[in-house]
């Protein structure tokens, strides 16, 4: 397939269309000739994969939206954050949940130093074949829709499998890697009410069963460390 008007056109042009600004004869250039518009595709699909691969690069680690809400982050970095969450609505949404928890969880706590608990915010990762094993999920059935979260140093495997004996409720399944271990518990939360919360034990495995399908925060917890998922479809 060649041009239909050469000569073709440039790269240059067709990321301008893209972007839209081209100019008309462009416009026009493209409505008329397939070779030009097949390099305009492909030349979509590469932006595409760029922006994923690039997409919240540069947004601040959940240990530090997390230090910011908490107002431990030295004054310039916390301003840079403060710049940064006016911009992103994406860590503007993770800092506002971090928030309402906070605030929900107010009443049933002793206020603490600060400096001495770190909350993070978990992200969804992808590990490829680097996935731990849960050591309940043989009891089950097969693993199916296991989820991979990080947060700083800590990675978290969750996996709903269908109650065996309830078809309408789920059990989640959870195993806690990279961070200590010790006096860490999994509370469970929905529309901002605790729904349950169960201990992770010394190799780092929880299960809350007997749960209805829905959206739900997670939440570990530990005298040194917060870990928090939102928005975790059970």
């Amino acid at each position: 397939m060649a041009c239909v008007s050469p000569p073709e056109l440039e790269d240059s042009a067709l990321l301008a269309y893209l972007d839209g600004e081209a100019d008309p004869q462009v416009a026009a250039h493209l409505e008329h000739c397939a070779h030009c518009r097949e390099r305009a595709d492909r030349l979509a699909r590469v932006q595409a994969r760029l922006t994923a691969q690039l997409y919240r690069a540069a947004c601040p680690s959940p240990q530090e939206l997390g230090e910011y809400h908490l107002g431990v982050l030295p004054r310039d970095r916390a301003a840079a954050v403060s710049r940064h969450l006016a911009a992103c609505p994406h860590c503007a949404r993770e800092v506002e949940q971090l928030r309402g928890y906070l605030d929900a969880l107010a009443p049933d706590v002793e206020p603490g130093p600060l400096d001495r608990i770190r909350v993070l915010v978990a992200r969804l990762a992808d590990l490829g074949s680097r996935t731990p094993t849960l050591a309940y999920a043989g009891t089950r059935g097969e693993e199916k829709g296991l989820r991979i979260y990080q947060a700083d140093g800590a990675q978290i495997a969750v996996e709903v499998q269908e109650d065996a004996g309830r078809h309408d409720r789920r059990v989640l399944l959870g195993l806690v890697t990279g961070t200590a271990l010790r006096e860490l518990t999994a509370h469970l939360w929905q529309a901002g009410q605790r729904v349950t919360t169960v201990p992770v034990d010394d190799l780092g495995n929880f299960v809350i069963p007997d749960l209805a399908p829905g959206q739900y925060e997670l939440i570990l917890s530990g005298p040194q460390v917060e870990i928090h998922i939102q928005s975790l479809d059970i």
